[in-house]
């Protein structure tokens, strides 16, 4: 304030140091870039899911259900294929495991110290898996089959949770240490069921032969009422009935039975049965009129022309074992001799039937019953 002049100058502020002025400015901290979504994880995951199935598949197929060292040629051979393919896709399965747990702990957000955690548990279930598994094959039906299927998933979910933000934070972020927790556990459990399984495996084993003996049971009951029933069908068949019909029950019931001479006495009776005959035989159905020599038919020209047909159809077969078209060439020698007894024309499904037999009796060398079936041919064709 100047004297005498009533008025005031207002001072300028001070000055800061240049160095102060600047260090005082707040410096904007860049927000953090967001986090690829986890690809590789999701790859493994789906991997191994596609490899979970057929493991646990092949691996509950594997065991025999006997006593040890008690199974038949034919079981051993079927629990090695299914053991084959449990290691198959259990190998795989558990490397696409190893994948996601790699993934884990060198993107994920847990914490450093769960990185040598979760590489011992790794090792340590895929350890239990391999005990578990291996109990569950000679001693089936036990707890170890809950360890082999089990830690898969749990290692699984694991290997992609710890690199989901959704369980970085707020409750869900115990889920990963959880599914950690469950993995020791379950692989400490490997070696408590290894020990009672084969105590409790004789009580096992009995159920499940009980279980057997039943489900046999109700299916030999359901079978004798089908075929009861199927039986009782007959009584519904007369002359009116077409040929094809008495068929099914003189080729369904067994030879020489009361049934089956019913049916045969019945087709007899069928009033078409001439037309119909020859109708099957067009049709390529002679292998179903094995006994048609006993249906009181007439050796009408289209009978044996067709019979001819059918005799070169059959003999002409491909895709067949030698055995089956040999044993289908024999059940026609009745109808054969019965139509050339009656002057029936043969000759080209005879040709083709002597060729055959010889091809049969080639590809069976040591069966004399198939070394003699071309001559027994060729005799009926000289009794005529």
């Amino acid at each position: 304030m100047h004297a005498g002049s009533g008025s005031f100058c207002a001072r300028p502020p001070p000055e800061l140091p240049k160095d102060r002025a600047i260090s005082e400015i707040p410096t904007p901290v860049p927000p953090e870039p967001p986090r690829s979504p986890p690809v590789g994880s999701y790859g493994l995951l789906v991997a191994a899911g596609l490899l979970y199935a057929p493991y646990l598949a092949a691996l509950l197929a594997a065991p025999p259900w006997t006593e040890p060292g008690k199974a038949s040629g034919e079981e051993l051979w079927s629990e090695a294929w299914a053991d084959m393919f449990a290691i198959i896709f259990g190998g795989g399965l558990w490397l696409a495991l190893a994948g996601l747990t790699v993934l884990a702990g060198r993107k994920g957000h847990a914490p450093p110290a769960w990185k040598a955690v979760s590489a011992i548990l790794f090792v340590c279930a895929a350890v239990a898996t391999l005990v578990a598994a291996r109990t569950y094959l000679v001693w089936p039906g036990g707890g170890s089959i809950l360890v082999a299927a089990l830690l898969p998933p749990l290692v699984a979910f694991y290997g992609v949770a710890a690199r989901l933000e959704t369980f970085a934070a707020g409750v869900k972020r115990f889920l990963p240490a959880a599914a950690l927790a469950s993995v020791g556990v379950l692989a400490a459990c490997s070696l408590l069921f290894a020990s009672i399984d084969p105590l409790l495996y004789p009580a096992r084993l009995a159920e499940q032969k009980r279980r057997w003996a039943v489900d046999i049971a109700r299916r030999n009951a359901e079978s004798e009422s089908e075929a009861a029933r199927w039986e009782q069908g007959i009584a519904k068949l007369g002359p009116d009935s077409p040929l094809s019909a008495w068929l099914d029950y003189v080729n369904g019931a067994a030879a020489e039975t009361p049934l089956h001479e019913r049916a045969v006495a019945g087709a007899r009776q069928a009033k078409a049965r001439q037309e119909e005959a020859a109708a099957l035989l067009e049709n390529g159905q002679a292998n179903r009129l094995a006994e048609l020599w006993r249906f009181d038919l007439a050796a009408t020209p289209a009978l044996c022309a067709a019979y001819d047909r059918a005799l070169k159809q059959i003999a002409a077969t491909d895709g067949e074992m030698e055995m089956i078209v040999g044993e289908r060439l024999k059940r026609q020698t009745p109808n054969i001799e019965f139509l050339l007894a009656a002057n029936c024309d043969l000759s080209a499904g005879l040709d083709a039937a002597e060729a055959r037999a010889k091809k049969v009796a080639a590809a069976l060398p040591g069966f004399p019953e198939w070394a003699d079936f071309p001559a027994t041919l060729s005799a009926l064709r000289r009794k005529r």
